[in-house]
Order: structure tokens, then C-alpha cells, then sequence
């Protein structure tokens, strides 16, 4: 039975997590394009378990649903105890809802924010560029008030099925260097390489 929020006895050192980031695109082309997102499944911060990997149109409407079908489908998916992403935004502006994504996971979510986003900003660039701004700005505030967790440096979270306090004692243990944990730098260092490696 899904829990309003996920009951953790204890945050081991070795929780099985992902990190979750895209490839990288060319943020100036107009063309479509088909955008690489890749799972990075650890056992904390101390070793990789897998990878996975799908794709999502840029600015897809559809990300939500294409993370969680990664992850369900993905051999890893009953270990997986939490769900790490670097913003709620992906493939440009694919806004992730990030409590319906745990609710069709049963996985909790941890978005992980090195400093607070300017909301005014964002949702100028959304209106100015989708027809369907409002509903990807109710999604974005959907997500709720990242909330600081760290001074220094600066560590905002948001969360889903999990306690803050919860979610900021695993994003400590699946951290080994700055404030972002090892599956989301990895996931990230993939994706960035590959879009160097494609565009030299």
C-alpha cells in the first residue's frame, strides 16, 4: 500500500538511490531533437550499481511519465529507495511533477537546488515561449517552496515522500564532494560528455 510518506527506520550509508540527468542539447538550435536522459543507480556514494537510459523530446510535456517508465521498467527498480534530480526542470523546459512521479514509483523524490530559483524569471520565460505556460507553471509550483537545509554552502531541497529531515540526512550520505550527491555528478558527467564528444 502507497504511504503518504515513505517510513525510514534509518538512513544507511549504502541506500540504494538514482540520479537522474539529461544529455545536453544545444539550447540555441530550433531543431527537434530527441534529448538522452541517463539514471545512475548507486549504492550511496559509494559505488556504481547501473546505468539507465531513455530520451525525451526537448521541452517534453510528457517527462514525467517517461523518468517513471525508466524506472519501472528498469531491473533496478525494486532496490531503488529514493529518487535524486538537480531541479524539476529536464530536456529544457520538461517540467517534472515530481509527487505525481513517487506516486507511480512508490519511489520518494529529493530535487536538489544549490541556490533558490527566481520563480519571476522562470515563469517570464514560460510565458513567453509555450502556449501552455500556466499549466507547466502550476507544475513547477506543484513542486512546493525549495527549502534551505544547508548554509554553506547553500542547499535547497524539495521533496516528495519523504521528510526533510529524511531527505537531507540521505542527500548527506549519497555526497562525497560539494553538496550534490555522487548518482546526479556521475549522471551529469555523462551526459555532459557525450554531448562534447557528439559535437566536436
Amino acid at each position: 500500500m502507497l504511504k503518504s510518506v515513505r517510513q525510514w527506520r534509518g538512513i544507511k550509508s549504502k541506500t540504494p538511490i538514482i540520479g537522474i540527468d539529461d544529455g545536453g542539447f544545444d539550447r540555441f538550435s530550433k531543431k527537434k531533437e530527441l534529448i538522452p536522459v541517463f539514471g545512475v543507480v548507486m549504492k550511496g556514494a559509494a559505488y556504481v550499481d547501473g546505468i539507465i537510459q531513455d530520451q525525451l523530446e526537448r521541452d517534453d510535456t510528457n517527462a514525467t511519465k517517461v523518468l517513471a517508465d525508466m524506472i519501472l521498467d528498469s531491473s533496478h527498480k525494486a532496490q531503488i529507495r529514493a529518487i535524486f534530480l538537480q531541479g524539476i526542470t529536464i530536456a529544457g523546459f520538461g517540467i517534472i511533477d515530481i509527487h505525481h512521479l513517487w506516486k507511480k514509483t512508490n519511489i520518494p523524490v529529493i530535487v536538489v537546488l544549490r541556490k533558490y530559483p527566481n520563480f519571476d524569471k522562470i515563469r517570464s520565460a514560460l510565458e513567453k515561449v509555450f502556449d501552455d505556460a500556466q499549466v507547466r507553471w502550476s507544475m513547477i509550483q506543484k513542486a512546493g517552496e525549495p527549502q534551505l537545509v544547508q548554509k554553506n554552502p547553500h542547499l535547497f531541497l524539495q521533496i516528495a515522500g519523504i521528510t526533510l529531515q529524511d531527505a537531507s540526512q540521505l542527500t548527506q550520505k549519497c555526497t562525497t564532494v560539494g553538496t550534490i550527491p555522487e548518482a546526479l555528478r556521475i549522471a551529469h558527467f555523462i551526459g555532459a560528455s557525450r554531448f562534447r564528444f557528439l559535437n566536436d
